[in-house]
């Protein structure tokens, strides 16, 4: 696979930490007692994507979105995934069996998901890269989506101050990892703004609350795996990271402007904190599944039935 070295001009290359507006805070990976040793802070498992909090299982921002917030449109999105394979094996169709078609457009949505996450890892990788250092050496096939977000930190100023921290909150029992804080003398004069990466098709409001999940997590884990309060954040962006050209399957990006655009959430604390609530309130409704589905298992017995059946 060839490759191609990526630069962007004159930035602050190394990041440098905000100092944080509360005391710091350091914690070990393991708290000892004379009895049972306790675990403490956050740790992450990249295998599975899951969170640990002082020991126990939490749930990740992303997750509590997803499960909290109504997604309509995914059920088209889905039905036409199917559609689409069945048109792409119309000539396979007639001689497989059955079942294994329906299975196959059933989940063909997986694919396309899957294929997407993917190249968003890849991206955010390369763009932390290149945000960290000023370089990246980038894949040709994703050439066009690191060009184009070296153009955004370039004509934007961004400054990175912290990028791809984990972050918690025992509060409200959350955790998540955050892409970008940064400044900038265009953006929210010049005062410290969240930026967080996309590279899906469109750019979504409920990012709005993952944002601000993150603004108002208790801690952050530092390089050191060290604990660190959060600093003020005064205003959230989404960087929406597309190819610099519409060919082939960057077609799925449609009209939407080429490279790296920057889209406004929330423009000042208060909004971040509003943001917060609608966070939290999905954050419940995606607590309660599992009570939820323990509702309503069985039917109750008829009264007379048992004393019949008693007699």
């Amino acid at each position: 696979m060839s490759r191609a070295m990526i630069r962007t001009g004159a930035r602050a290359a190394t990041p440098k930490p905000v100092t944080p507006a509360k005391t710091t805070v350091t914690t070990g990976a393991v708290a000892k007692s004379r009895t049972k040793a306790a675990t403490t802070g956050l740790s992450f498992s990249p295998a599975g994507h899951r969170y640990k909090l002082d020991g126990l299982p939490v749930t990740g921002v992303t997750t509590l979105i997803g499960e909290g917030v109504p997604k309509g449109a995914l059920i088209p999105w889905a039905a036409e995934m199917a559609a689409l394979w069945a048109m792409d094996h119309l000539e396979q169709l007639p001689v497989m069996p059955a079942d294994e078609a329906v299975r196959e457009m059933k989940w063909a949505w997986r694919k396309h998901r899957d294929d997407a996450g993917a190249t968003g890892t890849a991206v955010h990788k390369m763009a932390e890269q290149l945000s960290r250092t000023g370089e990246v050496d980038a894949d040709a096939d994703l050439l066009g989506y690191v060009e184009g977000f070296a153009a955004f930190l370039d004509e934007w100023q961004i400054t990175p101050v912290l990028l791809e921290r984990p972050c918690g909150n025992r509060t409200h029992h959350y955790a998540g990892t955050f892409d970008m804080y940064a400044t900038s003398p265009l953006l929210a004069g010049g005062k410290l703004v969240q930026i967080d990466l996309k590279t899906s098709k469109g750019v979504y409001g409920e990012t709005a609350l993952q944002l601000a999940a993150y603004a108002r997590a208790e801690f952050y884990i530092d390089e050191d795996g060290n604990e660190q309060p959060m600093p003020e954040v005064f205003a959230t962006y989404v960087a929406h990271v597309t190819p610099m050209d519409r060919e082939g399957a960057h077609a799925r990006y449609g009209d939407r402007p080429l490279g790296t655009s920057l889209y406004p959430m929330a423009d000042s604390p208060e909004q971040i904190n509003e943001h917060m609530g609608w966070f939290l309130a999905a954050a419940y409704t995606a607590k309660a599944k599992k009570a939820r589905e323990l509702l309503a298992r069985e039917p109750l017995t008829h009264p007379a039935k048992e004393m019949s059946i008693a007699s």
